[in-house]
Parts: structure tokens; C-alpha cells; sequence
């Protein structure tokens, strides 16, 4: 793949439809979950009148472990375009109910060690998130385990690190300036909280996919380098 951006872009646009459908049926219930959950724990969460309390540390693992749960089968179906395979979109949801179980344990333990990195000095969060946020793309794509794809997502990350951490924080921000953006002149219109809640979603089931169709178009590119790479080193030796 020799222009992963305008790819992704490319195929969001073509097939938009069909990423609706993925956001509609598992995106969109899965982000209804994250509002009811973190909701519940902010109300029965104390606040120690910190900047940073209790409940915002909750909210953040929740929602980084919902969110690389929920990306399993937007990676499939963009790899399933990119290698031209048939039924494509049920394909996805296959993988989803076949895969999404260790995926989401994955999640679970890479989340966790995610937001303690925030915690500590948000630099070590990025890091630690930018480090193998490729693992379940690379699992989904060879259909393996994805605690043995770690270690390739970390070969990934040291060739590109500061291309998946920059992207990660702009892609972040943009939604989040958007967002409030968006929050301001709709609560210049209305202080119902329902309408907020279904902006934010409609916001989300936009960047979000666009994000990992990117990331994992991004991943297939960095991955033939990869394999280019080792095949001339077997070469040379």
C-alpha cells in the first residue's frame, strides 16, 4: 500500500454505508453502554475536589477499553477490502464474535496500564497506548492470538513512533475541540442532556471509524515494509 491516507479516506467515503451498519449494530450500543457506565459511576463515585478524581480515572479506563473492543470489525473489514475477499462485511462480524472475546481482555490489561501511564505523567499513557494499539490489527489480519502480535506491534512502534503518537493526539484533539464546539451551540439551543449525548455519539461513529480505517491502512503499510525489510536482510546474509 503505497498511500494509506487518501486509501482510507477513499474507502470510508465509497463504503460509507457499510461502516454505518458496523457503527449502528456495535459501535453505537457499545458507546450507549460507556454513557450508562461511566454516568454510574460518577454518581456513586466520591470527589476529593482534585482536578483529577476518582470517577475521571474509571471514566478513562472504561472508555479506552470499550473503544479498542469496539475497533475489531472496522480493522476486519478494512482488511477484508484491502485483500478483496468476498462477503466482506459479514466477514467482519464473524470476526467480531469469534475474536472479540480476547481482544477484549487485551484490552482490558492495556487500558489499565494505559491510564496508570496517564496518571503518572501522560507522556508514558500515549507511549504505552501508541506501543501496541497495532497488536489487535495485526492479530485480526493474520488470525492469530493477539498477545503474540505484541511483539511485532512494538517492532512497529519503535520504527514509527512518533507517527502513531502524533496521530493519536490529533485525531484526539480534533474531536474534543469539535466536540465542545459542537456542545456550546447546542446547549445555546436546548439544556436537554439527551441531545448532547446523541451529538457526541454522532461525533464519535465519524472519527472513530475514520481513525482506525486510517491506523489500520497505516499498519498494512508499515507491515510490507517490515517484511521487505527482513526478506533483503535474509538477502544480504
Amino acid at each position: 500500500m503505497n498511500k494509506p491516507i487518501p486509501y482510507a479516506f477513499s474507502l470510508f467515503v465509497g463504503k460509507y454505508e457499510k461502516f454505518l451498519l458496523i457503527a449502528f449494530l456495535v459501535q453505537v450500543p457499545i458507546l450507549l453502554l460507556h454513557s450508562f457506565t461511566t454516568n454510574y459511576v460518577h454518581a456513586v463515585t466520591p470527589t476529593n475536589g482534585s482536578i483529577f478524581s476518582v470517577a475521571d480515572i474509571y471514566y478513562a479506563y472504561i472508555t479506552m477499553l470499550l473503544l479498542i473492543y469496539a475497533m475489531v470489525p472496522f480493522i476486519k473489514y478494512t482488511v477484508n477490502e484491502y485483500e478483496g475477499r468476498e462477503n466482506p462485511l459479514k466477514n467482519a462480524f464473524y470476526t467480531f464474535a469469534a475474536q472479540g472475546f480476547h481482544i477484549f481482555l487485551f484490552s482490558a490489561v492495556i487500558s489499565l496500564l494505559t491510564v496508570l501511564g496517564f496518571i503518572l505523567f501522560i507522556i508514558p499513557g500515549f507511549v504505552i497506548l501508541a506501543a501496541f494499539i497495532s497488536a489487535p490489527i495485526i492479530a485480526i489480519m493474520d488470525g492469530k492470538s493477539v498477545w503474540k502480535s505484541t511483539k511485532e506491534s512494538f517492532q512497529i512502534f519503535k520504527k514509527h513512533s512518533w507517527k502513531i503518537i502524533l496521530f493519536i493526539f490529533l485525531i484526539s484533539i480534533l474531536e474534543f475541540i469539535i466536540g465542545i464546539v459542537l456542545n456550546f451551540l447546542l446547549l445555546s439551543i436546548t439544556d436537554s442532556y439527551a441531545a448532547v449525548v446523541i451529538t457526541q455519539i454522532f461525533l464519535n461513529t465519524i472519527f472513530f471509524p475514520v481513525f482506525v480505517v486510517i491506523l489500520t491502512s497505516l499498519v498494512i503499510k508499515w507491515r510490507e515494509g517490515l517484511n521487505s525489510l527482513e526478506v533483503k536482510n535474509e538477502a544480504v546474509i
